[in-house]
């Protein structure tokens, strides 16, 4: 386990080993365990409350959870209520990309420090409500009842707010800007909801408790509206959210300097180091341009290197992204190309365009596990982003300089005017010729010639208005090519290259003139249908999955075979492009994990 995660590993396992003991024995005097499906049940709900409620900032959990927790402790003995909430803490990290920033180890750690949290929170919680006194299983509530459950909420909050303060001072985070005191009080207010959850569910009539979760269906999906806008007076402090506003102060910088200004400070809003390095690929020159370089918070002269040197070099020449964890422990070959005296954690990722590196972004912190897989998940979204503004910036500085050339012969040779107008007017014609060739590139995709992401982001916002203005449905598809990756490894990525243009192909022929077919990445496509509904849109996804699966496949190879796992998401007329993207992926991942090569559309 990486020098970061140690701690983390270890306070987290011993957690766990704690909860287990406790829970072990607990349940070996437990005899009312409910039927399984009610057991699946409230884990949906614990899991839908995680979705839907309020989220609290910077923490990115949900205030509403006590609402099925004190439920639960108040229906069924302690050690039940911990088992069934444990078990929905130990699988959101695993379900939700979002809460583990993409990286697999974080989703894991958090799964295993959740499960053992709530556990032990809702056991403490439960002791406490019988140490003094507490009804169980609670009827209708009196007097007597509010030290008890007054003493079980302070006890389960306490808890809680300790548990993850001890995980984010060893995760190195500033505890005193993440838990503050609107967490704590915005996790009691719903108290009284569970104990009413409670109260119904043991002594009233089943239609009654029905109505009782249909009401609170209604106050989760408003909630989550006011979590909504909580959370965006809190997006300053939000990774994601100021990454997601990167590429507006990026895209308006013109000149290489000022742009290496503008990244400078949106890497500094988003990562802690030492030394940070903005490089430019020069193949001409075979240079490595150091354009900024700001090391222990001085900024250091702009300096040359050759385009094979040291570990810069061999980013630019591989494209892939470089992590070191520790530097004590990094791989003989890496540390062999390393700067003499090399110490702490390091990123480096390539910007590319087009295929090609043009250049590198790296940082570097001196103290060792300062960087994990989530951060350079994070680093390569920042590249993803830049890249095209350091194309851009380049291309318009090779016209600013060209113009000031022109400039100066027009005003050194008076007699030359004539041509001098006429140059400028190609100049002209080659800057407008260049503009829609960015614009053009910008939205297309230059391997399949259809639609790139980008396009499809605009694209799926807008469909969403227009929606949204006529009550029209709108559906989106996400597909993607089962076991591409065998296709380049066994066949060469020039077979693999073929196989997504003529995949691409196929779909856009096979769609209608008002739909749009993207590719949104490697192997993944995504398909917008206006106006289409749900079961509409499933039908025709499964005729482009057999016609996918019947192409004329051996024709680039006697043992090629290829097949699509698609899924398929209508929008709800309320959530946003995130949303009805992150649905249609949900449904993708179940295509694949129920075998690939079908069409999930529920």
């Amino acid at each position: 386990m990486p020098s970061r995660y140690r701690p983390l590993a270890i306070y987290s396992a011993l957690l766990a080993l704690a909860a287990g003991a406790w829970l072990m024995r607990g349940l070996g005097g437990a005899g009312d365990f409910p039927a399984p499906w009610i057991a699946v049940a409230w884990i949906v709900v614990c899991l839908l409350i995680w979705q839907f409620g309020i989220p609290v900032p910077r923490v990115g959990l949900t205030s509403m959870e006590r609402v099925p927790q004190i439920g639960l402790l108040l229906v069924f003995s302690a050690p039940v209520a911990a088992a069934l909430c444990g078990a929905a803490a130990f699988l959101w990290p695993l379900l939700s990309r979002s809460y583990s920033h993409g990286s697999r180890r974080a989703a894991v750690l958090r799964a295993v420090h959740n499960g053992a949290m709530d556990t032990l929170m809702l056991l403490a919680a439960g002791s406490a409500y019988l140490a003094v006194g507490g009804r169980h299983p609670i009827g209708v509530p009196g007097l007597v009842d509010i030290v008890p459950l007054a003493a079980m909420a302070l006890v389960a909050q306490a808890v809680n707010v300790a548990l993850l303060a001890t995980y984010f001072r060893l995760d190195g985070r500033d505890v005193g800007r993440i838990i503050k005191p609107v967490y704590s009080l915005v996790d009691l207010v719903f108290v009284p909801a569970g104990v009413l959850a409670a109260v119904l569910y043991n002594t009233a009539a089943p239609a009654t408790f029905v109505l009782f979760v249909a009401l609170m269906v209604v106050f989760v999906l408003s909630f989550n509206g006011i979590g909504s806008a909580l959370a965006a007076v809190d997006a300053d402090s939000s990774p994601l959210a100021r990454l997601s506003r990167a590429w507006r102060a990026l895209r308006g910088a013109r000149r290489l300097d000022d742009l290496g200004d503008r990244i400078l400070a949106e890497t500094r809003a988003l990562f802690r180091f030492d030394e940070f390095l903005l490089v430019l690929v020069d193949r001409e020159r075979r240079q490595l341009d150091l354009r900024v370089h700001e090391r222990g918070g001085e900024r250091l002269a702009p300096q040359t290197r050759p385009l094979d040197s040291g570990l810069l070099g061999r980013v630019a020449a591989r494209g892939d992204a470089l992590l070191v964890e520790d530097w004590a422990r990094a791989p003989e070959v890496l540390r062999a190309q390393a700067d003499a005296g090399e110490a702490g954690s390091l990123i480096v990722v390539a910007l590319q365009e087009e295929g090609r590196v043009i250049g590198l972004l790296s940082v570097r912190h001196g103290r060792p596990g300062a960087y994990s897989d989530a951060d350079l998940h994070l680093m390569e979204r920042l590249a993803e982003q830049v890249a095209p503004a350091i194309a851009d910036a380049r291309a318009f500085e090779d016209l600013e300089r060209y113009r000031r050339l022109l400039e100066l012969r027009v005003a050194e040779r008076t007699d030359e005017l004539a041509r001098a107008n006429r140059d400028k007017e190609r100049l002209i014609a080659a800057l407008d010729e260049r503009s829609r060739t960015f614009e053009r590139e910008s939205q297309e995709d230059p391997l399949t010639g259809i639609a790139n992401r980008r396009a499809f982001g605009r694209r799926l916002a807008s469909e969403i208005e227009m929606s949204r203005a006529a009550a029209r449905p709108l559906t989106l598809a996400v597909a993607d090519l089962d076991h591409f990756k065998l296709v380049n490894d066994a066949l060469g990525h020039a077979v693999g290259d073929e196989v997504l243009r003529q995949s691409a192909a196929v779909m856009r022929n096979m769609c209608r003139a008002t739909d749009l077919v993207a590719r949104i990445g490697g192997e993944e496509f995504a398909i917008l249908f206006p106006g289409m509904d749900h079961g509409q849109a499933a039908a025709f996804c499964e005729q482009l999955r057999r016609a996918v699966e019947q192409h004329g496949w051996r024709g680039l190879h006697p043992q090629l075979q290829v097949t699509l796992s698609i899924g398929v998401a209508q929008w709800d007329q309320e959530s946003g492009a995130d949303e009805l993207l992150h649905a249609a992926d949900t449904r993708l991942y179940n295509a694949k994990h129920a075998g690939r090569n079908r069409v999930v559309a529920a």
